[in-house]
């Protein structure tokens, strides 16, 4: 089932893929084994480890110790909700330079909007949004939206796929990774995410297409739907598929991602149909709008209290290379009335306050317009966020200048503000996330965006699905412990023994187990476990819960 042939980097021109700007590219997959990412995930890890105690015992561990995860993972309510622009939006023609508009008529003199068509966005009638984006202006007088302006990254690549799986992976232009950033997020949040899953999906995309944001090191973190009923419907029929046995290759890859899926579907499909079925939809949404469907969806499990942190849908069609007047103006007003309903709906029962919604698309599109009244592939465009922990309106960065000598390249605008500082920012600040976590997630230090959305710490709310109660003798057994510990929802959950450096020596059980409390009679004799101390560790929920014990004392 497997071939061996080694995928090219250049496209069928000769030339690296992506140094041209349109389409027909090969979609790279070559990364690296070891990585700098791979580097800072032990080391960060471990040096924070090797901070840290427990009980008054040092805690020594390693990129995957289980304690370390347990202890470093954020407990937070807050959601967000990440909308794709599929093809690279044209964000002059989103967010317009009103302020040198002489400036970008000249460079656009049949695809510039006239005043009319545009919203202004401050007192001073300098920076404006397209008109398509009205219904959002009420949000932005309500302090609940802020733009970022000219994000992209260095070395921008101009293929669609490989830009899209930089923006994923969050690597560097000239580093090949294959995991996303909101993948390695949720691995660190559910170490025991394989081993006993959490019974909600760490991350839902809506729609057919699986995204890398979502992959993990090991494992994919989201799951894909399109109809929770159909969804439904399909998972009670289905099966839980090996995901060990398989050829180590793409094809593998590719059929464990599949398997996963199926899994998923099967595991998630109870709670999902729960959380859908408890909420309905508090206003009405467009119609003949893809997008504002799947927020629909979202809202829905949002309201019906899934507890699911990462939800991603996309709307396509904005590689406008020709007649773009028309055709940007019906997407932008797609997403203006889908996400202000999407909004309005989640503010009927006060879940506003914990979503987050960002734009974001591959790259932007350069300043002149091309001889098909369109624009070309460009570097650096807006980012768009929507919610009620901004602290208030505003812009972040420096607005776009667009004249010529600014120019990087053939009518492309400088990066000011590296995309990987955004994600860090909301990894630490909406996520709650140890700093020195987020940096060995991003694979390096990022600066923060300071004031971009209101920080939280480690206690806003909980999504916990277990509680370990601790332990005491057993005095009906000479010699044992009672583990005492307790589930919040059924799911499997697996106990076992590790040693003070976090590595596994027997597993006491790892069996399915109704909502409810438990005991667990422990002997290290029965385990030929010397006397000593160890950490006994509860994984369920996908998260992991452990406690210093000594025995044989």
């Amino acid at each position: 089932m497997c071939d061996n042939h080694h995928l090219s980097q250049n496209n069928e021109n000769g030339q690296k893929d992506g140094s041209a700007p349109e389409h027909g590219r090969l979609h790279e997959r070559a990364h690296k084994i070891w990585s700098r990412r791979n580097f800072l995930l032990t080391g960060s890890l471990a040096a924070i480890g090797s901070a840290m105690s427990l009980n008054g015992v040092g805690v020594q561990a390693l990129a995957k110790s289980p304690l370390l995860a347990a202890l470093s993972n954020a407990n937070t309510d807050r959601v967000l909700v990440l909308i794709r622009l599929k093809g690279g939006n044209d964000g002059l023609n989103t967010i317009i330079p009103v302020y040198d508009y002489g400036t970008y008529t000249t460079h656009r003199p049949q695809i510039a909007l006239p005043m009319g068509s545009i919203v202004m966005l401050d007192n001073t009638a300098q920076i404006g949004m397209h008109s398509g984006l009205t219904n959002l202006n009420p949000l932005w007088l309500d302090g609940k939206m802020k733009v970022i302006h000219n994000v992209a990254y260095p070395n921008q690549n101009l293929s669609h796929f490989r830009s899209s799986d930089i923006w994923a992976s969050a690597s560097d232009a000239d580093e090949y990774v294959n995991s996303g950033w909101v993948g390695r997020f949720l691995e660190q949040e559910y170490p025991a995410y394989l081993e006993a899953p959490p019974s909600v999906p760490p991350a839902i995309q809506i729609g057919s297409e699986s995204n890398l944001t979502f992959r993990g090191e090991s494992v994919n973190m989201s799951l894909v739907i399109n109809n929770p009923n159909e969804f439904y419907q399909i998972a009670q029929t289905g099966q839980l598929y090996d995901i060990q046995n398989i050829p180590d290759c793409y094809y593998g890859e590719e059929l464990g991602f599949m398997r996963q899926v199926a899994n998923s579907s099967f595991r998630y499909s109870e709670t999902i149909k729960t959380a859908y079925d408890s909420s309905t939809a508090a206003v009405s949404y467009p119609t003949n709008n893809s997008l504002a469907s799947s927020l629909a969806i979202i809202a829905r499990l949002i309201k019906g209290n899934l507890g699911t942190k990462v939800y991603m849908a996309s709307i396509d069609g904005f590689d406008t290379h020709a007649n773009q007047l028309t055709s940007h103006a019906t997407l932008l007003t797609r997403i203006g009335t889908a996400v202000k309903a999407f909004y309005d709906d989640l503010a009927a029962t006060g879940h506003n306050q914990q979503v987050l919604i960002a734009t974001h698309s591959e790259f932007g599109r350069r300043v002149f317009q091309n001889g098909s009244l369109g624009t070309d592939h460009g570097e650096a465009a807006p980012i768009i966020l929507i919610g009620d922990g901004l602290g208030g309106n505003g812009f972040v960065g420096t607005a776009p200048n667009i004249a010529q000598s600014n120019w990087v390249g053939p009518g492309n605008l400088p990066v000011e503000i590296d995309f990987r500082r955004l994600y860090a920012t909301l990894l630490q600040d909406w996520f709650c996330m140890h700093p020195a976590i987020v940096d060995a997630v991003m694979g390096q230090s990022f600066t923060r965006l300071s004031g971009l959305v209101d920080a939280c710490s480690p206690s806003v709310g909980s999504n916990d699905t277990a509680v370990l109660l601790g332990h005491q003798p057993d005095f009906s057994i000479a010699g044992s412990t009672l583990i005492k510990y307790s589930l919040l929802v059924g799911g499997n959950a697996r106990l076992r023994i590790l040693n003070k450096a976090g590595q596994p020596l027997t597993t006491l059980f790892n069996t399915y187990h109704n909502k409810g409390s438990y005991k667990f009679s422990f002997n290290s004799y029965n385990y030929n476990l010397p006397a000593g101390e160890y950490i006994y560790q509860l994984d369920a929920g996908g998260k992991s819960y452990s406690r210093l014990i000594s025995v044989g004392q």
